[in-house]
């Protein structure tokens, strides 16, 4: 395979550094696709002047942040991997969280947030929905029915039902939107109101919204999902008055 990175001089200080992002631009830019091999380390090296330790250290920049992966053997080398959608939506719960901290964001905001993006692929959901993300929604909602589940399994419970209502979609970006709107707002709503909202209330709303996803009725589907919203922000607001 012949090596198309366009390379910049490359200052001294935090090589790594800078090779980690030069590689990452072409990987980006659509230079190396998803399951090709990049240049062996001695090849990197020569190519930009540096030393192997320093290549070395430029790939496990890129592995940290999930962009290439490592394999052994005759055929091995260093891959470039497509990042799952866990690793990126953990990055972006991260951001949130941050934000949220920083007062940069409110619970008002996320809540709307959910409301028009996660309720505008509710309508895909019935058109679209399987047998098996059925299933999947039932088994999220029978682990919340659980009397001595955790408060902190009851909010993975709460992201799994939701993913699985987003996976019913059956539409790939929407999915990937989606993933990475619920696994970055879901836990922060959580973690707000978790102290006085009840588990029977959020049970009993994610019962009706699967009931009306099984008789396939988007109206009252969307009904149920602004009702449960509607909960939460109520029960932010009295969790502010406390």
């Amino acid at each position: 395979m012949s090596f198309k990175v366009q390379t910049n001089p490359i200052i001294k200080s935090s090589i790594s550094k800078q090779i980690a992002e030069q590689l990452r631009e072409a990987i980006v830019n659509g230079q190396f696709k998803i399951g090709d091999r990049l240049p062996t380390e001695d090849e990197l090296a020569q190519r930009y002047g540096v030393s192997r330790p320093s290549v070395r250290e430029a790939l496990k920049r890129l592995a940290a942040q999930n962009l290439v992966r490592a394999r052994r053997g005759p055929t091995g080398g260093n891959f470039v991997v497509q990042p799952s959608y866990e690793e990126l939506a953990g990055s972006l719960s991260g951001a949130a969280t941050l934000l949220i901290g920083m007062g940069a964001l409110d619970i008002v905001e996320i809540i709307d947030a959910r409301r028009i993006l996660q309720g505008g692929c509710l309508e895909h959901a019935v058109k679209n929905a399987t047998e098996a993300n059925i299933v999947d929604i039932k088994i999220a909602l029978e682990r919340q029915r659980s009397p001595d589940i955790s408060d902190e399994a009851f909010c993975q419970a709460d992201i799994a039902f939701h993913r699985a209502l987003v996976d019913a979609s059956g539409n790939g970006m929407v999915r990937f939107v989606m993933y990475t709107i619920i696994e970055a707002l879901i836990p922060v709503t959580n973690m707000i109101v978790t102290v006085v909202r009840e588990r029977s209330d959020i049970v009993s709303l994610h019962e009706e919204m699967l009931l009306h996803l099984i008789n396939k009725d988007s109206l009252l589907l969307n009904h149920s999902m602004n009702r449960l919203l509607d909960y939460l922000l109520e029960k932010f607001e009295l969790a502010s008055q406390s």
